[in-house]
């Protein structure tokens, strides 16, 4: 195993390419790491083991330690908000309305959220704070301080103990240990941790695959519970459009994702877990949707033939005065090298 961090090492092949007419316009590389049973590797472009931000990609698993702890003393969450718990969503009013259902049933305070407020909401305060893609992570982090019997209050530090009940509990279902894992702070001000790429690929084959052996029997039904809120409601952990709720529409309940910032994203299918990571993070949010599903088309993986994700599988950007687009975003010839082992 060869860690290397962003940006050192070999650079990573090109995963999509921008063409604009006959220019090719911007090509942005990354790596990918496709894992089976076992947590095998089984197929990979570049450097599986190159070291990621977790980010957002890390909920999940963030609310099985929630679920889990809740289950200790009693606790019932009701699925929407597990789902919203394992969002980045889109702040929508169906978004705001089980965070506020949250707070009620569980007396949580949103006062002592730490993730701010989106910059470009205006009207009610409450309402502003609620619609922040990472607001369903942050309450039920309120809600596992409750049910740990430990003040909320400063959830975020990385000594707290919400935060080493995370680590915990996110390493042992990664296999990874966080402890030792280089780390810093995520844009929703929480801490994030860096792991291997193909440990980011196994988290998402035992999220779809969460009997699986390799999963911790304590975790397994929560872990479980966490899936199925996804399939359930899929609008819930992005919103319409976007590429992880397509995912779980277009996958028959049997396929999951999350995307975490800068260009990272997790898909789990039966027996599979694949993991995309674009080197220069993606802002436009077009490249690694793109390589996403060229990795689960080459892997033949069936949710890559959904019409769900007809706008993914190439971008292309639409032309002003509403004729034939002027360019897309298409996945490179490296996908042509991408087959399972």
């Amino acid at each position: 195993m060869t860690l290397s961090s962003i940006g050192g090492g070999a650079p990573p092949p090109v995963l999509s390419l921008l063409v604009r007419g006959a220019i090719t316009e911007a090509a942005h590389r990354g790596d990918v790491a496709v894992v089976g049973e076992g947590g095998v590797l089984v197929g990979s472009l570049g450097n599986p083991d190159r070291l990621v931000s977790l980010r957002s990609a890390v909920k999940p698993f963030t609310a099985v330690a929630v679920l889990a702890a809740a289950a200790e003393r009693g606790i019932e969450i009701a699925d929407e908000f597990v789902a919203l718990a394992a969002a980045s969503h889109a702040g929508s009013p169906e978004h705001v309305a089980v965070a506020q259902a949250a707070i009620a049933r569980h007396g949580l305070d949103p006062a002592l959220l730490v993730h701010g407020r989106p910059a470009s909401q205006r009207g009610d305060a409450s309402v502003d704070l609620l619609s922040h893609m990472c607001s369903g992570q942050h309450l039920s982090l309120l809600l596992l301080a409750q049910a740990m019997g430990v003040d909320g209050r400063g959830y975020d530090a990385y000594d707290h103990p919400v935060q080493v009940r995370l680590r915990e509990v996110v390493g042992e279902l990664l296999s990874c240990d966080l402890s030792a894992a280089p780390w810093g702070v995520d844009g929703c001000a929480i801490p994030t941790s860096a792991v291997p790429l193909r440990a980011t690929a196994e988290g998402a084959r035992r999220w779809a695959n969460p009997t699986d052996d390799a999963v911790p029997h304590k975790y397994q039904p929560h872990l479980a519970r966490v899936k199925a809120a996804a399939i359930a409601h899929p609008r819930l952990i992005a919103g319409g459009g976007f590429l992880d709720t397509d995912l779980i529409r277009g996958g028959a309940g049997e396929v999951v994702a999350k995307q975490g910032a800068e260009g990272l994203c997790l898909v789990g299918v039966p027996g599979l877990g694949i993991a995309v990571r674009t080197e220069d993070g993606d802002a436009a949010a077009r490249a690694g949707r793109v390589a996403a599903c060229a990795a689960l088309a080459a892997m033949g993986v069936a949710v890559a033939e959904s019409s769900a994700l007809s706008h993914h599988r190439i971008v292309r950007l639409p032309d002003p005065r509403g004729g034939e687009p002027l360019a897309e975003v298409r996945p490179s010839e490296a996908f042509a090298t991408l087959r399972a082992r």
